[in-house]
């Protein structure tokens, strides 16, 4: 089977409830359509034009917020294949949509107009058949063959996963590339943006990766370290950081996790006990910095806690 039709088969599963995933993977294979962490305020606080940067690609917005501070490559890394799908999906949607408001109207589904519980206009087929124009290789195969198939609405309510994007505002307030600004940039520079896609399990990313990176980041994977390593989820962890510090040039960053609520400790999981997390990321080698949380946007319960990235720095 080739990896587009592994890639189909796996959509059309999800689509049709036709398969129940019972193993760790299962959580990764619907997508986030957009980012559920205050990304424009975290990255802010690292210089990485002209660096090679890595990231986890998840709802793609990682890629193009690191694209607006010039790095020099973007390697996308993903255990869900169709990451990377949905990534061309929104590359290719900005030589269509010509503002950031007709942007979400498209990528967006619940509280978009605000007076009712989702929107209409959501993956319009008009729409799709314009920006399809943009798209190439098993991408357009991939996507023409979901809106050959089946309907808009059963397209973005399947594939993607139900617990995010709470409101416009709360997207707005945590992504750069949504400003009228910013998407004009990206709109105008498109074919600067030099990227590869990796589809892999971030446990084998070492032994994989090819060349030597600058800047990693993980995202908010470090919450689900309990699956990752059920047994020591924060020591499994704190490995996984170590066997990545090897692909790393000198100077080098990762951003090991990026932490909901961190100042709350009623989360049961390990990695939410700063006790446990301080005794493993040493001071020496580890720093938090700080992130506003987002009014009304995901995990947020009205508390004046912080969320937080854990940063490690390659001395």
């Amino acid at each position: 089977m080739s990896s587009i039709e592994a890639d189909l088969k796996l959509a059309h599963a999800l689509i049709e409830d036709r398969e129940k995933f019972d193993n760790y993977f299962w959580q990764f294979y619907r997508m986030w359509s957009f980012t559920t962490i205050n990304m424009q305020e975290y990255l802010s606080h690292f210089n990485l034009e002209g660096k090679t940067c890595a990231t986890i690609v998840g709802s793609a917005d990682h890629i193009f917020e690191l694209f607006l501070k010039h790095p020099k490559k973007i390697i996308g890394i993903d255990t869900n294949p169709l990451t990377e799908h949905y990534f061309y999906l929104k590359y290719a949607a900005f030589n269509v949509l010509p503002n950031p408001k007709e942007f979400l109207t498209f990528f967006r589904w619940l509280d978009y107009p605000n007076f009712c519980d989702y929107n209409p206009r959501a993956f319009d087929k008009d729409i799709f058949q314009e920006i399809s124009k943009y798209l190439t290789n098993y991408s357009l195969i991939f996507w023409e063959d979901l809106f050959k198939n089946y309907e808009p609405s059963l397209i973005r309510t399947k594939l993607f996963n139900a617990y995010d994007e709470e409101n416009n505002s709360g997207i707005k307030g945590s992504l750069s590339y949504i400003t009228e600004e910013n998407y004009e940039y990206i709109k105008d520079n498109l074919d600067k943006l030099d990227f590869t896609f990796m589809n892999t399990d971030i446990r084998n990313l070492s032994d994989e990766l090819s060349e030597k990176i600058d800047f990693l980041t993980l995202s908010n994977l470090i919450i689900y370290a309990h699956d990752m390593y059920p047994d020591c989820p924060v020591q499994g962890f704190k490995a996984l950081i170590d066997s990545l510090a090897n692909n790393l040039n000198d100077n080098g960053t990762i951003v090991a996790g990026y932490l909901y609520d961190i100042e709350n400790e009623n989360d049961d999981r390990d990695i939410y006990k700063a006790a446990i997390r301080d005794s493993i990321f040493l001071e020496d080698e580890y720093s938090y910095k700080y992130v506003t949380r987002i009014k009304d946007f995901h995990r947020e319960r009205g508390s004046n806690n912080h969320d937080a990235i854990l940063v490690y720095s390659k001395k």
